[in-house]
């Protein structure tokens, strides 16, 4: 038999009749035990959110609602400046019962590719759980920008000297000039000494 993994954030679904069409809510607390994010922003670890879940037995397993309100921490991913983004989320999935999933993804592995978006993390557990934080991942993920920025016009860092160009004096500018002219260069200097 598989051995069942522990969920990270579990709900128990205790309560809620095994009728199609039963349902019950939840407001709950949930401290995140790893961040939720992108490599360039994140709802770091250990922050604390407010869901409102609704749960929906169905045939197959249980319709879950999530929804609730995130902030999220990163950095502009042009001039490094710390960057926050509060946001409200929300998401349905199914969480099959063990037998309908094992069913479910024996027909895909077969022709019909129906259910080829199925996530084994969906799954109601023997225990009559739920890890919420598969959904939680699904629902926030999107929120979060594919570019972070501190501003929508950006201009970044100085790639010469490093300083933020948004704080940088009008005409910023470093001049470069080919090593190959560096001895042109200095007979141009050496001119202008003899010339003063």
């Amino acid at each position: 038999m598989k051995q069942v993994n522990k969920a990270v954030i579990p709900l128990e679904l205790t309560g809620l009749g095994s009728a199609e069409g039963d349902s019950k809510t939840w407001q709950l607390k949930v401290t995140l035990p790893t961040a939720i994010g992108t490599v360039d922003m994140t709802v770091p670890a250990g922050k604390t959110l407010d869901l409102q879940v609704l749960a929906v037995a169905i045939s197959e397993g249980v319709s879950l609602s999530v929804s609730g309100a995130a902030r999220a921490e990163g950095f502009c991913v042009r001039c490094l400046q710390p960057v926050d983004k509060s946001f409200d989320f929300s998401l349905s999935r199914v969480y099959y019962y063990p037998e309908e999933l094992a069913h479910l993804l024996n027909e895909v592995s077969g022709d019909s590719n129906v259910y080829a978006d199925l996530d084994e993390a969906y799954q109601v557990q023997p225990d009559s759980r739920v890890d919420l934080e598969p959904l939680l991942i699904d629902a926030i993920v999107p929120q979060i920008p594919y570019s972070v920025l501190c501003s929508p016009d950006c201009p970044g860092l100085c790639p010469d000297c490093g300083i933020m160009l948004a704080r940088a004096e009008a005409g910023h500018h470093h001049e470069k000039i080919d090593p190959r002219w560096s001895a042109l260069v200095d007979l141009v200097k050496e001119q202008g000494k003899k010339d003063e």
